[in-house]
């Protein structure tokens, strides 16, 4: 599944046109071979390395913030880890707590420059959750009254206790068994 996942982010700008890229030359890639193959034809981490320009309001040597070219509000900012991660998971936990703080950071900083009410930070883990881009990124959205953004608002479905004591379950195992 992440092959074609993967076949399905193009246009590929490599070396090899898009055509003759076949899943059977994906197969035969290494995980760090399919890395760098993503890392090259990465908007974000063109972005990072200057190669796109954008508006940058914070960098250091882990990771840098831009301001969204699309924004929900004005202020809406994305900071990317500067090592190319296609989804959360793949990225090392003292990256992961390192970008948290400086979301937190720039959360602050929107408050105060932009005399916002709140903000929303987020992260959209893989496709089906709305990551349009194969690059971590977390969104940094400032947010007044009335903003006109109601996309935080979840559909509640009920659930019957003996489902939701069955899900409790299976994940309190597939927790334990992960975090060993």
């Amino acid at each position: 599944p992440l092959i074609k996942e993967f076949i399905n982010q193009q246009p590929f700008q490599t070396n090899m046109e898009p055509q003759q890229l076949t899943e059977e030359d994906l197969k035969n890639m290494s995980p760090e071979e399919l890395k760098e193959l993503q890392k090259q034809n990465c908007i974000f981490c063109k972005i990072i390395s200057g190669q796109i320009p954008a508006k940058k309001i914070y960098e250091d040597d882990k990771c840098v913030a831009i301001l969204d070219i699309n924004p929900a509000t004005p202020g809406h900012i994305l900071l990317l880890p500067k090592e190319h991660h296609a989804v959360m998971p793949l990225v090392p936990e003292a990256e992961q707590k390192y970008l948290f703080l400086i979301a937190k950071q720039i959360s602050h900083a929107l408050l105060k420059a932009a005399q916002g009410s709140g903000t929303n930070i987020f992260l959209a883990n893989g496709a089906v959750a709305g990551q349009r881009a194969p690059h971590v990124m977390i969104h940094i959205i400032p947010r007044k009254k009335d903003d006109g953004i109601n996309c935080f608002k979840l559909p509640k479905h009920p659930i019957k206790p003996e489902d939701l004591k069955k899900l409790q379950l299976i994940l309190r195992k597939t927790l334990a068994q992960m975090m060993k």
